[in-house]
């Protein structure tokens, strides 16, 4: 409304502007404008505490986060970087990332793996997924990893190294 005298935006009218152009600008990006496949929000989460697994049994890494999507028909993307180390024997990693107990992402059957019996140092183990939680309520997801072939000690954050994980919320 009023438009500009004399056409030409310059830094005095900006900066008289800035504050109530902001809070038109908060208001102003709706769902509808936003569009399917925007970014709504991160949750980054990571540990540095090393855990041991002798078994082919599915342990926690430690490694999770938690989001609380704003709408049931959001989507969660995730993205996880996990340290790993395979000590003795020629085996293999599992990694999956879970919600509960429903697996989400995994990495099955050769992650890792060095035909080699001396003690393996893997490094990082990507794995990413995209979920459909179906809620607003505050949703928890998290790493676990396990021996393949039961004969070998593995672990993660070997040494205090870094395993990450990031969350993003993507509008539906």
């Amino acid at each position: 409304v009023g438009g500009l005298p004399d056409g030409i935006v310059d830094t005095d009218m900006l900066a008289a502007n800035a504050v109530a152009t902001a809070k038109i600008a908060a208001g102003a990006v709706t769902a509808a404008k936003r569009g399917t496949g925007a970014i709504l929000q991160t949750v980054y989460g990571y540990t540095t505490t090393q855990v041991t697994n002798n078994t082919n049994t599915y342990a926690d890494t430690g490694l999770t986060a938690t989001i609380t999507p704003s709408s049931a028909s959001n989507k969660i993307l995730i993205l996880a970087s996990l340290n790993c180390c395979q000590k003795n024997y020629a085996t293999y990693f599992r990694v999956r990332c879970v919600r509960g107990s429903t697996e989400i992402a995994k990495i099955d059957d050769g992650a890792g793996y060095t035909n080699d019996s001396s003690n393996n140092i893997i490094g990082s183990i990507c794995l990413s997924g995209q979920d459909s939680p179906n809620t607003t309520s505050a949703t928890t997801y998290k790493l676990q990893f396990q021996s393949a072939a039961n004969v070998s000690t593995t672990l993660v954050q070997v040494n205090q190294a870094l395993s990450s994980i990031l969350l993003l919320e993507v509008a539906g």
